[in-house]
């Protein structure tokens, strides 16, 4: 009887550590052109507020997402403040795999934050 709960509870583990594993490179690149082209920036932390250098600040034009496996999808905050504070008022747009994400509506964008999440069915 324990032989099996403790296999059962072996496998379960497993479930959810390979369920976590997800493989994906970079999570967004950042342009200073329309359309994925200019000055470029790489996003590589997930849940992570990163400050853009100065070759892009302030010139966000478009955000190339990557896309992981389903049922995962990559999403990120632009925030025209540095380090992702007061997110209420300095988020000024949410690049999702729903938008295109070719043309950015304000490019003041100082700092970003992505993140994986799941498609819940």
């Amino acid at each position: 009887m324990h032989l099996s709960q403790l296999l059962l509870g072996i496998v379960a583990s497993a479930t959810v550590a390979v369920g976590l594993t997800i493989p994906i490179g970079p999570l967004a690149t950042i342009y200073s052109e329309q359309n994925f082209q200019g000055e470029s920036y790489v996003v590589d932390r997930v849940d992570d507020c990163v400050q853009l250098p100065a070759n892009v600040i302030g010139n966000v034009i478009s955000v190339k997402l990557e896309v992981p496996p389903s049922p995962y999808y990559v999403s990120c905050t632009l925030f025209s403040n540095d380090y992702c504070r007061n997110p209420g008022a300095s988020a000024i747009f949410y690049a999702m795999s729903l938008f295109d994400n070719t043309v950015i509506p304000d490019p003041k964008v100082r700092s970003v934050s992505c993140t994986i999440s799941k498609l819940v069915p």
